[in-house]
């Protein structure tokens, strides 16, 4: 990183809580490193974001930021607030903290022919803040916000949300839905609207490591109830009073506000079972890729109807982990029953069943399943519209 000026325009601006010092949970963060890292030659973007307080040192809100990677590409970033996307238990929503940043030094964004948003009140924001054409991106399903169980305040307004949303679909420049059943609901909003699944990094994903444990079971998500890493742990626990004598471990990968909920049911656990749960916290996306490589199944038990296109199962499956997933949250199909893993209720004993069943799944059958999810492929297409072949990438 070093101080420096964009140019007087660029090509996109993206906005979003971000900060390249120091990853968020969450596909988001995820989706705008992998666009940052594969950018076509010759594009020029710059990112309004947030500092997290892990940057180097001189870093300061307000200060233009170029950051060069190692594949050659640049990118300029601009902190225009101070806050931690990981902290769910702010007062102030940090969409809004993002908006009075952007509002307080729009003199300093520069020109560009579109806007990035990845959030539905962001998008409204920065029609009024920058007024420029919008490119608008969906994670979700279509109640992914707005259902039961999502951990968003806009489940206290999903009328709201919804009327709000068709209003930004329908005057956006482009719009990418991560969810293939929604895309066809939006696209009738607005044609240019186009599906996209969501992608693996190449770079950071380890194809095999020496030191893969046969019976380490993988969780990674935020703990938060959509995600319900509660579950989790149940089933853990169930798999090993039904299998005993195997030496059965469980790695929990992510943070949020059930982190300590999560730590008290472990520690009711006889001590047998406790002591074989590791709450491995945040940790950067090349730690993330490490655990998989050195596990051996990987456990989803996200609640349905929130996922859009979930990363993690991708990237896990790009490592060659068969994936046992609760009903609903494989929303791209990626599961081939007792191929590539196994779909699941949410009852704790059919899913430990299913755990002992995927350790004999073969791994090269499961990464070449997704090998077509790369993001240096999607990640160009994406970026460019005009290749409407997109939609059919996620289903060939």
């Amino acid at each position: 990183m070093v101080r420096s000026f964009p140019p007087a325009r660029v090509d996109r601006i993206i906005v979003h809580q971000f900060d390249p010092a120091r990853p968020s949970p969450g596909g988001i963060d995820s989706c705008i490193r992998g666009i940052l890292r594969y950018l076509p030659d010759g594009l020029d973007v710059a990112v309004l974001g947030v500092d997290t307080g892990f940057s180097q040192s001189g870093r300061r809100v307000g200060q233009w930021e170029e950051h060069r990677l190692a594949n050659g590409r640049n990118f300029w970033f601009l902190p225009v607030a101070s806050l931690d996307p990981a902290n769910q238990t702010r007062r102030v929503p940090h969409s809004l903290r993002l908006m009075l940043g952007i509002l307080r030094y729009r003199r300093k964004v520069p020109m560009t022919n579109v806007v990035q948003v990845h959030r539905m009140d962001s998008a409204l924001a920065v029609r009024v803040l920058v007024g420029k054409p919008l490119a608008y991106f969906i994670h979700t399903q279509e109640d992914g916000l707005t259902g039961r169980t999502s951990d968003s305040i806009w489940r206290f307004a999903a009328r709201a949300h919804r009327r709000l949303e068709s209003f930004v679909v329908r005057r956006a420049k482009s719009v990418v839905v991560f969810n293939e059943a929604y895309s066809k609901f939006i696209r009738k909003l607005n044609p240019k609207a186009i599906f996209s699944p969501t992608w693996f990094d190449p770079l950071l994903i380890k194809r095999e490591s020496a030191s893969r444990d046969k019976f380490k079971i993988l969780w990674v998500g935020r703990f938060e109830i959509p995600k319900d890493p509660v579950l989790a742990v149940e089933t853990f626990n169930r798999l090993v009073q039904m299998d005993p004598g195997s030496p059965w471990s469980l790695d929990m990968v992510g943070s949020g506000t059930l982190l300590e909920h999560v730590r008290n049911e472990v520690n009711s656990l006889p001590p047998h079972t406790a002591e074989r749960i590791r709450l491995l916290g945040r940790v950067p996306p090349e730690d993330v890729a490490a655990a998989m490589a050195q596990s051996s199944v990987f456990l989803m038990t996200s609640h349905q109807g929130y996922e859009g296109f979930p990363r993690v199962l991708v990237e896990s499956m790009a490592s060659g982990l068969p994936s046992v997933v609760t009903a609903g949250s494989d929303t791209g199909g990626l599961v081939d029953e007792g191929i590539t893993g196994f779909v699941s209720s949410r009852r704790p004993d059919e899913l430990a069943e299913k755990l002992t069943k995927s350790v004999s799944l073969d791994r090269d059958q499961v990464r070449n399943s997704v090998t077509r999810l790369d993001a240096p492929r999607l990640v160009t297409r994406i970026l460019d519209l005009d290749h409407t072949e997109l939609t059919a990438v996620g289903g060939s």
